[in-house]
């Protein structure tokens, strides 16, 4: 069977925190293919600072070097906002013998039972949770708590053998980084380059984006 991962996100700006994590997780799994699926209109967050073009162009940049790796734009060429369900339908039909995992972070799933449709991802995907840290330290709505007894999986062997429906925290580094963080830090003149893959701070620093 054939595996695919979904990492979705505005990206703006794509950073080391969105790498770096990209790397553990092919390092371990070694998908098929790992798609960063960039969003055009958040649905649950604000809008962006960066034009779709810009983050576009910052997403090359941070990932021409990774192997075995595509950027999507089927989020931003929809109409419609960014409903993760959605996506997720779209690479079902497209590549109907495929398993899907959709990777997320630790915040955006403890935000699951807000999403659209959140109930219909399951029975389209795998859930990769990343950032395990934050488990032990932050309660989970008791709906969660109720499906992990159900669905939650300890090991990548069982993940991998899972056409969908299954769930798994793992440990890609803890890196304490956000977009939100960094476009602030910019506008405050403060040094990111530690923060940022090197074609994608000096192409901020030539365009003077976020300043």
């Amino acid at each position: 069977m054939r595996h695919i991962a979904i990492f979705g996100g505005t990206f703006d700006p794509v950073h080391n925190g969105h790498i770096r994590t990209s790397k553990a997780i092919q390092e371990s799994f070694q998908f098929d293919c790992y798609y960063f699926v960039p969003c055009k209109i958040p649905t649950l967050k604000p809008a962006t600072t960066g034009s779709i073009e810009q983050r576009l162009a910052l997403l090359n940049l941070a990932t021409q070097e990774l192997s075995n790796t595509q950027i999507d734009l089927r989020e931003i060429e929809r109409d419609t906002p960014s409903f993760t369900v959605e996506t997720l339908k779209s690479f079902k039909a497209e590549q109907p013998d495929t398993a899907i995992t959709l990777i997320m972070g630790y915040d955006a799933f403890i935000s699951l039972p807000m999403w659209h449709h959140w109930d219909q991802l399951l029975g389209l995907a795998n859930l990769l949770i990343i950032n395990r840290e934050h488990y032990s330290t932050t309660p989970l709505p008791e709906a969660l708590t109720t499906l992990l007894k159900k669905v939650e999986v300890k090991d990548k062997g069982s993940l991998l053998k899972s056409n969908a429906g299954a769930i798994m925290f793992f440990d890609a580094g803890n890196y304490a980084i956000s977009s939100t963080a960094i476009r602030e830090k910019i506008k405050e003149g403060i040094d990111v380059a530690d923060l940022l893959p090197k074609p994608v701070f000096d192409w901020i620093r030539k365009w003077e984006l976020y300043q």
